[in-house]
Parts: structure tokens; C-alpha cells; sequence
């Protein structure tokens, strides 16, 4: 994986601990002996005059014949859970003396299209020489990596399949602190899907997972992520996709901290793969977030200045042999202004690798013109 050079203190702009990625399976908790029963639920004597002849005759005390009504929660996850899948790989591994042996993990994933297309973490598939995909009931298919784009730790998977049940797609703009969520997926190598809820806890949440890229404008949840919940889906009460799960605090230095890619983030890069396959698409080779007024506080310029803030120059990219630093803002690129990271991606896909592009560009030093000669966007990091 690619790292970035040492950031400033002034992009420190979130806090954050210690995160590891909530893929690849761990050991499963051990269950509590059938029957078994602990000290504090020891039968006491009943009070004197207490009848016990009715335990003794079977009788069921308290209990209708009626089961329960189920509740709306488990209505909405009924309706998702055949558009969650289980994403499991297996990779080559070499030790230090170059011996090669297969690793197996697994991670979760989405399905955004009926006709097999899913959408996962980039760490899920990272190094994958084969992927097999997982259906709730147990179907089985092999998946092939369209594309990935690792500093947005985004991937497709492809399975050749129609008539699959696709999740419906929500807006994670429209989220406010407190909305309830739900997040689905297949942690810990349980055996099937797993359900947790909770509700948004923070928005536009920036932090370092170990071992991957900066990650930006995050969805925080006190729902449960798990290894093994990454690519998996967070959604509303209603049941739509608001967040791809990707990240949970470490356990002992956080509780009841995860960390999803907001969907209305996740969806331009998803249009950018599938519209166009790796080599037809332009590469600056930098990590992107938008500009807003406290970041540019902090970088000491202009509150009411917009565009795509550099957080990483990934090295030996067009980004960083044209000169583009981190903290520098993109507000334009050729004839195209540029408001946000979104603007600066849609633009980039008007262009072909090889040309060059003329980058107007903000930074310590005041405005400049960087030109660019755009690259091959490599189809893993």
C-alpha cells in the first residue's frame, strides 16, 4: 500500500486513535455451554403458600399460544439480507525465507446491481488471487475484480449472475445525528450474516486506518463493526444503502466506534469504474476531500475559498512530479472550475491518460498553475 509523506499539524483536523480495519476473520467467541446455569440464576425456595403444583404438571405459566409479533426492524433486514453477501479470497503468501503458501480472508460486500454487481472494501480484495462470493442460504459463486480504487478503499465484484435482489440506494446526505441504522454483514467467520443497530453518531469523520490510506468524510456509528463487517452495508430504517462499513476502533482503546463510506461519496467513484475499465481512465495520484471553512482556517486561507483539498500526494504520482504538495486546493482543472473533491473526480474523467491538464491551484504560497501530464490509474495500489 502506498503511504503519503508526514502531514502537517494543520490537516490534523480530526482526532484520531488507533483504527483497524473490520475485515479478515478472527476467532469466534465461545458460546455458553448448553444448560449450564451460573450461580446467579439458582431456583430459590418459594414463599411459604406458594402452589408449585402447576410447574410440576407442565403447565406453561405466563405464555400464550400466539407467537410474538415480530417488529418492523426485523421486516426492513428480511428485505436486505439477500443483497448482503459474504466475500471470502484467497491470496498467495510468501514467509521470509520466499516460501509461498495460500492465505484465506474474507470480508463482505453488497450487491448495487441485478445483473451481479457488488460493491466491497479495495482491503477486502487486496492481493486476491481468487474470489468467491456467498449468498445468505449458502449459493456459492466465483467473483472476478473489476476494479479497485485503493485511496477511496473501494472495489467491484463481478459474478455472473442476473436476477439478483439489488439493495435499494439511500442518501447519506439526508442523515442527521441520532437517525437510526443498521449494519449488515459477516463478521468473525460465524457462519452467516450478522445484524447490528445503532444509530449516525458523527458525520464527516476523518481518520488513518492501520496499514491504508486516509479515509474522508466518514459516517460514525455506535452500531457493532466486526473483522469481517468491512464492504458490508449500513442502512437507514427504511432499508436503504447510506454507508459501506470499512473501519472500527481497536478494541481497548474504543467502544462502539465504527466507521462506514458515506454512499453519495462512494457513488461517483462506483459510476467511474464501471463506465470505464483502469487504463482509459486519467490518474493525478492524490487522496481527496473538500475544502471546508475550518480546514482552510487552519491552513490559513480564505473561510469562503472551495475546491478539493490534497490530504495525500501518492508518491511518484502525476500529482507529485507536477509539484502538487498536500494542503494545496484544486479549484479548476483546464476550463472546468472545481468546488469539491466530487467536482475534481467528475472532471477527471473527461480527460485521457497522456494528456496534460493545467491544475489551478491554492496553497501556503498563494494561487499558481500546475501543469499536469495525467497517468494510467493502476488497477491495484
Amino acid at each position: 500500500m502506498l503511504k503519503g509523506p508526514m502531514r502537517p499539524q494543520a490537516l490534523l483536523i480530526a482526532a484520531v486513535i488507533a483504527f483497524g480495519a473490520a475485515c479478515s476473520p478472527a476467532s469466534s467467541p465461545a458460546p455458553q455451554p448448553a444448560g449450564q446455569r451460573s450461580n446467579s440464576d439458582k431456583l430459590e425456595p418459594q414463599p411459604k403458600g406458594t402452589d408449585n403444583n402447576n410447574l410440576e404438571a407442565g403447565v406453561d405459566l405466563g405464555r400464550s399460544g400466539a407467537s410474538p409479533p415480530h417488529s418492523d426492524l426485523s421486516a426492513v433486514i428480511e428485505q436486505i439480507l439477500p443483497s448482503v453477501v459474504n466475500v471470502q479470497t484467497t491470496s498467495v503468501v510468501q514467509d521470509v525465507f520466499g516460501d509461498s503458501s495460500q492465505g484465506k480472508g474474507q470480508g463482505s460486500g453488497v450487491v448495487i446491481d441485478e445483473d451481479g454487481i457488488i460493491l466491497t472494501n479495495n482491503h477486502v480484495i487486496s492481493g486476491a488471487v481468487s474470489v468467491e462470493v456467498v449468498f445468505n442460504g449458502g449459493r456459492t459463486m466465483e467473483g472476478r475484480v473489476v476494479d479497485a480504487v485503493p485511496e477511496r478503499d473501494l472495489a467491484i465484484v463481478k459474478v455472473e449472475a442476473t436476477n439478483l435482489k439489488a439493495i435499494a440506494i439511500g442518501r447519506s446526505d439526508s442523515l442527521k445525528l441520532g437517525d437510526d441504522v443498521i449494519a449488515l454483514g459477516y463478521p468473525l467467520g460465524l457462519g452467516g450474516p450478522t445484524v447490528t443497530s445503532g444509530i449516525i453518531s458523527g458525520e464527516n469523520r476523518n481518520i488513518q486506518p492501520q496499514g491504508g490510506p486516509r479515509l474522508e468524510g466518514l459516517l460514525q456509528t455506535d452500531a457493532a463493526i466486526n473483522p469481517g463487517n468491512s464492504g458490508g452495508a449500513l442502512v437507514d430504517s427504511a432499508g436503504r444503502l447510506v454507508g459501506i462499513n470499512t473501519a472500527a476502533g481497536t478494541p481497548g482503546a474504543a467502544e462502539n466506534l465504527g466507521f462506514a463510506i458515506a454512499i453519495d461519496g462512494a457513488l461517483p467513484i462506483v459510476h467511474e469504474i464501471l463506465e470505464d475499465p483502469p487504463e482509459q481512465r486519467a490518474w493525478l495520484g492524490v487522496s481527496l476531500t473538500d475544502l471546508d471553512p475550518a480546514a482552510a482556517t487552519q491552513l490559513r486561507l480564505d473561510p469562503d475559498l472551495q475546491g478539493a483539498l490534497i490530504v495525500e500526494v501518492f508518491p511518484d504520482s502525476p500529482a507529485q512530479v507536477a509539484g502538487i504538495e498536500q494542503g494545496d486546493v484544486v479549484t479548476g482543472i483546464g476550463d472546468t472550475e472545481v468546488r469539491s473533491a466530487d467536482d475534481l473526480i467528475a472532471a477527471l474523467g473527461e480527460w485521457d491518460p497522456g494528456e496534460r491538464a493545467d491544475l489551478k491551484v491554492t496553497g501556503a504560497t498563494g494561487s499558481r498553475s500546475e501543469t499536469v501530464q495525467l497517468g494510467e490509474r493502476p488497477v491495484t495500489q
